[in-house]
């Protein structure tokens, strides 16, 4: 019993904590696939990077692709209707970049995701309800 109360105590700060993230939005307008996704923030790192760096893509197969620091990103991933996510292991060239340790953490971070809302035009990947990513929309011209 005491353990059930601890993990709904956990859960609930989780929850409290994601829901005043600075990152919330609101209303979302864009879905998961079909979008084209800019990482902004890996862990607790804000991630200044160029327009060409960290976009990603999903399909409606199962798959993500991508471009890392100066890698092709890759890999398989699946949802269920109440925002789990589970990816794969994640593939990549392997070029030298001057990001590379920045590619090679997300590709980590990734393949240990549970969960994901979308919130205004921001996608936020959790892991058992701590924030570990977030990716903006990019705005199409």
């Amino acid at each position: 019993m005491k353990r059930f109360f601890y993990i709904t105590m956990s859960l609930a700060v989780a929850a409290m904590i994601v829901g005043c993230c600075a990152c919330r939005k609101g209303k979302s307008n864009v879905s998961l696939v079909g979008t084209e996704w800019h990482l902004v923030k890996l862990m607790e790192r804000e991630v200044n990077i160029s327009d060409e760096q960290f976009l990603f893509t999903f399909s409606d197969e199962g798959a993500f692709t991508g471009v890392g620091a100066c890698n092709r990103m890759m890999g398989d991933y699946s949802t269920t209707e109440k925002g789990a996510i589970k990816f794969g292991a994640v593939a990549s060239t392997r070029r030298m970049c001057p990001d590379a340790e920045l590619e090679t953490r997300l590709a980590q971070v990734l393949e240990r995701i549970t969960h994901y809302e979308i919130d205004g035009d921001m996608l936020l990947l959790l892991s058992k309800g701590e924030l570990q990513a977030v990716f903006q929309a990019v705005k199409k011209q």
